[in-house]
């Protein structure tokens, strides 16, 4: 594997069987504090015990490549060890194309989720004004918005070089 020294890739192995632990908790803790909270969160969507998986996975790849490589184990084990090891390989690799995925998503849906409260909230206080108006009042209150919004882009069509 590369030249390296088995030691050092078992030593690395184990960091990663640690830090898989640590997400893993940690990923766990989230959880119960968000069923606390009363929001049901499934544990394949807390990207935090996917990332755990994934690191105890990737180290069980290393573990199995360097006992095949180095001879490790005997002739008869490495036989059927070889199908298991890329099993966990691919396993590995799957997963980590989801915890990306994830990651992606969760950040979206909180941007999202950031954005939508602060556009709603503006929504209702403009609706809760507009019926207290005349339809007159309501005409001008329009004709200054759309004014405003026509001003906001050509101001931005500046800034942006293309006015």
């Amino acid at each position: 594997m590369l030249g390296l020294d088995p030691r050092l890739i078992a030593l690395f192995c184990i960091m990663f069987i640690a830090l898989g632990i640590f997400n893993i908790l940690t990923g766990r803790r989230r959880m119960q504090q968000a069923q606390n909270q009363g929001v049901k969160v499934r544990w394949y969507k807390q990207i935090g015990i996917l990332t755990g998986i994934e690191y105890v996975l990737l180290a069980l790849a290393f573990l199995l490549n360097i006992s095949i490589t180095y001879h490790w184990l005997p002739q008869s084990l490495s036989i059927a060890v070889l199908p298991i090891y890329l099993v966990v390989l691919i396993a590995s690799g799957v997963l980590a194309g989801i915890v990306i995925f994830q990651g992606i998503t969760n950040n979206r849906a909180r941007r999202g989720a950031v954005a939508r409260p602060v556009a709603s909230t503006q929504a209702r206080q403009s609706s809760d004004e507009d019926e207290r108006l005349s339809p007159q009042e309501r005409a001008e209150l329009a004709q200054k918005r759309r004014e405003r919004r026509q001003k906001a882009a050509a101001a931005r069509r500046r800034r942006a070089g293309k006015a």
